[in-house]
């Protein structure tokens, strides 16, 4: 089973985010990321057993610190466009990247936006345009990281949670 381990942000972050996208539509070559499926990767794990990695997430993650965040920004890797994500305490995400297994020097905190076609044809633009980069979002906290199981589909993956894990209000 494909398994990542991330964070899912609140309705109204979705909602902020997917109107500073409304303007880019889909450029040619490229296909827009359904916003019910933005996430935050904090690992992904691939093949991997869900038990075993459940009972690590509890033991390491769970009762953690909430950190603060919110979407803000753009970025790119090949292939895919991305919104940016801030925390208002860098070390408390990076220790929840840590605590889900993660390599938090290597950790880039995003939401994907865009993602090159398999097929992106002639007409495909090799840098669509951003326009949520001057985007900056509601603050939010997440109340659980999540342990998710990737399965191909038409059109992208589904995503299925398969195990929570609770986080703590900073100071309880």
């Amino acid at each position: 089973m494909r398994l990542f381990t991330a964070l899912w942000p609140p309705a109204e972050a979705v909602a902020a985010l997917a109107a500073a996208t409304a303007p880019a539509g889909e450029p040619p070559g490229w296909r827009a990321v359904d916003p019910a499926t933005w996430h935050v990767t904090l690992v992904f794990h691939g093949e991997a057993d869900a038990g075993v990695l459940a009972r690590r997430l509890d033991g390491a993650a769970g009762g953690a610190p909430a950190p603060r965040l919110r979407i803000a920004g753009a970025g790119a890797f090949p292939g895919v466009r991305w919104a940016g994500v801030e925390a208002d305490d860098p070390e408390a995400l990076a220790r929840l990247v840590a605590a889900a297994g993660g390599e938090e020097e290597a950790f880039v905190p995003h939401v994907t936006v865009l993602r090159r076609r398999r097929r992106p044809g002639p007409g495909a633009d090799p840098h669509p345009p951003a326009p949520w980069a001057s985007h900056r979002g509601p603050w939010w906290r997440p109340a659980e990281v999540l342990l998710v199981a990737s399965e191909p589909a038409r059109g992208g993956s589904r995503y299925r949670p398969v195990h929570r894990v609770s986080l703590a209000e900073p100071g309880s």
